[in-house]
């Protein structure tokens, strides 16, 4: 009990100190700013102004960016490339499911300190019937038989719904991309996570677990930050500033949820396809479309939100890949199928099937 109440005060003091720390780093010129504040800088780009990061501590925060990128390719890669070949894709994919139920209170808390009530109760339902039909959260019949999607919402988020700016920004060692705010949120959100109190009382099998949960979710999703890097001039400043445009879609709820971070990164906003109707949308004209009605296709993924599946298209067509969405009308639900035609040749196809498992959709199966 006694190392149980000095890990949640630790975790108060360092929030408390976080606060003390850098609130005073000033956000702009003017003296007295709220270091909360986003910093807005405008100049001439065709009449339009630009939201400029504020990145007082850049030489600092390459450096921890730096680490990270080594951390991923040097360790955290290899342990879930390793990770994937011993546990098959559905096993790993339960085991996500596992530990996103487990952070169910806190979505629940801050959909609450939101006023989404609505939204807070299909969480509190999706963690009950995850938690007894799903297996304690192994499976998630909530979303496949019930159609209750999750409501993404974390403190960081609530923080940004009351107006509260990003601040500074800063790249932690291990965990990555932040700003002052989200900071203070993962702090806050940690007092409602069950892997805090699993810290306190064995402080072995809390970091083994919360590990263990990362590199079950980084096998899910290689290739997402090769990908990222790839194609940016400079990874450290395009990782920032999209960031920034993917918190900000978050807050405004403008962001599908993503296994990956990186994989939602960057992204421009997206017009909602709730209207597409039964049957298909296809980003070809109409005889590519009519292609998805022959032989064998590879389905990449599902998905309860428009948005999700609009984004994994665009992906696909990123990787000139013909990308077919289909509309699955259930009567009390409905969900998008995104597929891939893959000709008329089995082995050709299940070629196909591990080329987009490789490439970042862990769930591509072969159909007919």
């Amino acid at each position: 009990m006694k190392m149980r109440m000095s890990f949640l005060n630790n975790l108060m003091i360092f929030g408390f100190f976080l606060l003390l720390l850098l609130a005073p780093l000033p956000v702009s010129a003017q003296e007295g700013a709220d270091p909360f504040a986003d910093e807005e800088i405008a100049f001439e780009n065709e009449g339009a102004p630009m939201d400029m990061a504020f990145d007082p501590l850049e030489p600092v925060n390459r450096v921890f960016f730096h680490f990270n990128d080594k951390l991923y390719f040097w360790v955290v890669k290899p342990v879930a490339q390793g990770y994937a070949y011993v546990l098959a894709d559905d096993v790993r994919i339960c085991v996500r499911d596992f530990f996103h139920n487990l952070l169910a209170p806190v979505r629940v808390v801050n959909n609450l300190l939101q006023g989404k009530v609505r939204n807070s109760g299909v969480e509190l339902a999706r963690f009950l019937i995850n938690s007894t039909l799903g297996v304690a959260g192994l499976g998630d019949p909530a979303r496949r038989e019930f159609g209750l999607v999750p409501r993404e919402e974390d403190l960081g988020q609530t923080l940004g719904v009351y107006g509260v700016g990003e601040g500074i920004y800063i790249c932690w060692p291990i965990f990555g991309p932040s700003n002052l705010r989200d900071t203070v949120g993962l702090v806050g959100d940690a007092f409602l996570s069950p892997l805090t109190y699993l810290s306190a009382s064995d402080t072995g099998a809390g970091l083994a677990a919360q590990a263990g949960g990362e590199v079950n979710k980084t096998s899910l999703t290689i290739g997402d930050y090769e990908d990222f890097k790839e194609s940016a001039i400079d990874p450290y400043i395009a990782l920032r500033d999209a960031y920034r445009q993917y918190r900000r879609k978050k807050i405004n709820d403008t962001a599908g949820g993503k296994d990956s971070l990186y994989s939602a990164l960057g992204e421009g906003t997206q017009d909602r396809i709730a209207d597409i109707p039964s049957g298909q949308a296809s980003g070809g004209d109409a005889q590519e479309r009519s292609t998805a009605e022959e032989g064998f296709f590879v389905q990449v993924g599902t998905s309860m939100d428009a948005d999700q599946a609009l984004l994994m298209q665009e992906k696909l067509l990123a990787m000139e890949r013909e990308a077919v969405i289909k509309l699955h009308d259930g009567g009390a639900y409905r969900y998008y199928g995104v597929q891939v035609p893959a000709g008329s040749e089995f082995s050709l196809a299940k070629i196909e099937e591990q080329r987009l498992c490789a490439a970042g959709f862990p769930e591509a199966r072969v159909l007919k």
